[in-house]
C-alpha cells in the first residue's frame, strides 16, 4: 500500500514531534502493510508552518537513514498539503512549496468551516500554470456537506480528490462519513490518504476494522487503485485523465 497523504516530517508543523515518534510511526505503517509514504507537511501562510524545503529535506535525508539503520522497509517522498492561498503560484514558482515527490502533482487543503470565495479562480490559476490538483479530504469542507453537487465545479477542472481513511468510520463527524461513503459509491476519489499525525493514533487499532468496511462498501479492486495503483501514478507523475 501507499501512503498519499501524512504528517510524519518531525517537528514542521502539528504532526510528529520528535524523530523517535516518526520512527514508531513508519514501523507501525510497516505492520499494516505500506510500502511507500509520500510525506505531506502543512504549509499555511502567515503561520509558523512554513518550514524552509532545504530544513525539510535534511530532516527527510535522516528519517531515511535512521529507517536503513533499524531495517524498516517503506520508502519515503516528499511533498506538502497546502492551504489554499493568494500568492500561491508565487510559492512554487520560488519553491518554497513542494510538490509530490518533486512532480507536477500538489495536494491542497481548503478551509474546513468556511467557502473562500476565490478558490475556483485560484484552482484555476494553477491548473493554468501546469500543476495539477490533488485535493486533500474533500468530505471533510462544510462547503461541500451543505451542498455536494458543488463538488462538480472542481471535479470538472480536472481536480483530483483525496478521501481520508478514517472519514468513513465517523472520526470527522457523521456528515464527512456520510459523504465519504457517498463519494466513494460513486468512485469519485482518486487515492484515500491515512492523514496520520501521531504514533498514539487511533487509526492504527482501527485499520484492520476501516479497510473491511470500505472493502465492503466498494470492493478489493477499488480499494486497490484508491491505495496502490493511483497513488503510484502520483509519485511518479504520469497520471492521464484516460487512464
Amino acid at each position: 500500500m501507499i501512503d498519499t497523504h501524512s504528517h510524519i516530517l518531525y517537528g514542521i508543523d502539528d504532526g510528529s514531534r520528535t524523530v523517535e515518534e516518526s520512527l514508531s510511526i513508519l514501523k507501525k505503517m510497516e505492520l499494516l502493510g505500506y510500502k511507500k509514504i509520500i510525506i505531506t507537511p502543512h504549509y499555511m501562510e502567515n503561520t509558523e508552518y512554513v518550514a524552509n524545503n532545504n530544513k525539510k529535506k535534511e530532516i527527510i535525508k535522516e528519517l531515511q537513514e535512521r529507517i536503513k539503520e533499524e531495517n524498516i522497509k517503506i520508502e519515503l517522498y516528499l511533498g506538502n498539503e497546502v492551504y489554499l492561498f493568494e500568492e500561491i503560484m508565487e510559492r512554487i514558482k520560488s519553491k518554497d512549496i513542494l510538490t509530490m515527490n518533486q512532480t507536477n502533482y500538489l495536494l491542497v487543503e481548503l478551509p474546513l468551516l468556511e467557502h473562500l470565495h476565490s478558490d475556483l479562480d485560484l484552482l484555476f490559476e494553477l491548473i493554468t500554470n501546469g500543476v495539477n490538483i490533488v485535493l486533500a479530504h474533500p468530505e471533510r469542507y462544510v462547503l461541500f456537506q451543505k451542498n455536494s453537487k458543488l463538488l462538480d465545479k472542481y471535479t470538472e477542472m480536472g481536480i483530483l480528490l483525496q478521501g481520508n481513511l478514517e472519514s468513513i468510520t465517523g472520526k470527522y463527524g457523521h456528515r464527512a462519513a456520510k459523504l465519504a461513503k457517498k463519494w466513494l459509491k460513486e468512485k469519485r476519489y482518486f487515492v484515500l490518504g491515512s492523514d496520520i499525525h501521531r504514533e498514539k493514533s487511533l487509526f492504527f487499532q482501527n485499520f484492520t476494522f476501516t479497510l473491511k468496511k470500505l472493502t465492503k462498501l466498494v470492493g478489493e479492486s477499488y480499494i486497490k487503485d484508491l491505495t496502490e495503483i493511483n497513488p503510484q501514478k502520483l509519485i511518479d507523475g504520469i497520471y492521464k485523465e484516460n487512464d
